[in-house]
């Protein structure tokens, strides 16, 4: 591990990781980022990132 990095939990796929992006309150690891950008709305996975990415949808309800 990097000195000065945080690991964090990811939002998503709930696995420690150290580089990733931040919305609002939530964090996203590098690898699920990609994913969900990359995913097709006919991908298996896409309903599954939709659910997780709730968290941000309430969050950000939160804020206003």
């Amino acid at each position: 591990m990097t000195e000065g990095h945080n690991v964090e939990k990811c939002s998503v796929c709930e696995l420690k990781s150290q580089s990733g992006i931040h919305i609002c309150d939530i964090y996203i690891c590098e690898t699920c980022e990609r994913e969900i950008v990359n995913s097709d709305v006919s991908d298996e996975f896409y309903k599954y990132y939709l659910q997780k990415l709730r968290k941000l949808k309430h969050s950000l309800l939160n804020i206003s």
